[in-house]
Parts: structure tokens; C-alpha cells; sequence
């Protein structure tokens, strides 16, 4: 049996998350870099404006929201994308890839992001009291689960993939 490699690993990774909204996963050959793109759905019955980001007022039946990871080449660097624009920015080493725990780290912590995102989404919209959602990243709760998955999966590496 051949050894996955990121990409497939990444493929099938989301491909198996519980989510109800959106999630894609876009590889960019030329800068060695993948961008796994969220988009959560909420119905706004009410009719409720509200503002996105960019300051523009939307009242749709369906409202969504956007959020990215950038997975990157760190021998690279972040080869012109501006970690701002990114909910997180993961590192991967070169040719080597992640190792296997990482990657379950990273589905594990995103499924997560994603049960969180979702219930704070409904809560923010049904509470007029927030002026502001976002998703929340954290490098200590993802420490803790790479070191679980370190103890629990053999040092596999996910290669970044050949083209």
C-alpha cells in the first residue's frame, strides 16, 4: 500500500468533517502552498442587515462567512500571501511534509474550529448585543492535541505531493 501524501491526506481528511456549510481545499503548485477555504451558512428568516468586513450592509435570506487556513511551504515562506488574511498559517517542511500527527492534529482541531464556528454563528446572530463574530484560532489548543496525536500515531510523514 503506498504512503499518502499531504494533498490525498488533506483531501480525504475534509472530505470526512462534519460540516453543514462549505469547505474547499485549493493547491497552488507554483508557491507550494494549500488553502483550505470554511464558508458557514446561516438563514436569516428575520430579515436582519447586517455588515460584513468590508462595511457593506447585506439583508439575504441566506448569509455566509468566510474564513482560510494557509498551509505553506516553510522553507518558502509565505510566498506573497498576508498571514492577516488567514485564520491560520501552518507550516510545512518542504518535501517532508507534515507528520502524520500533525495532520490528525490539524482535522481533529479544525473539526473543532468548525462545531465552535457554527454554534457562536447562530449565537451571534440571535444576539444584538455582539458587534463582531469571528472564528478563534489557538496555537495552545492545537499544541496540546499534536502532542496527543504525537503518543497515538507512528511518525508517518505526508509528503508534500509530486507533480
Amino acid at each position: 500500500m503506498a504512503r499518502q501524501d499531504l494533498l490525498e491526506f488533506l483531501k480525504q481528511g475534509l472530505d470526512a468533517l462534519d460540516f453543514k456549510g462549505d469547505v474547499s481545499l485549493d493547491w497552488d503548485k507554483k508557491s507550494h502552498s494549500f488553502v483550505v477555504d470554511l464558508v458557514f451558512y446561516i438563514e436569516n428568516k428575520a430579515g436582519q442587515q447586517m455588515e460584513d468586513a468590508d462595511g457593506i450592509l447585506s439583508d439575504e435570506p441566506i448569509i455566509a462567512f468566510s474564513d482560510a487556513i494557509l498551509i505553506y511551504d516553510g522553507k518558502k515562506g509565505l510566498a506573497g500571501y498576508d498571514a492577516d488574511d488567514f485564520l491560520a498559517c501552518l507550516a510545512f517542511d518542504g518535501k517532508e511534509g507534515w507528520s502524520l500527527a500533525y495532520g490528525k492534529a490539524f482535522l481533529t482541531y479544525l473539526q473543532i474550529i468548525m462545531d465552535n464556528g457554527t454554534r457562536d454563528l447562530m449565537k451571534f446572530f440571535a444576539d444584538d448585543e455582539d458587534e463582531i463574530f469571528e472564528l478563534e484560532w489557538s496555537d495552545e489548543e492545537f499544541s496540546r492535541l499534536l502532542k496527543n496525536a504525537e503518543s497515538e500515531y507512528p511518525r508517518q510523514s505526508l509528503h508534500y505531493p509530486k507533480f
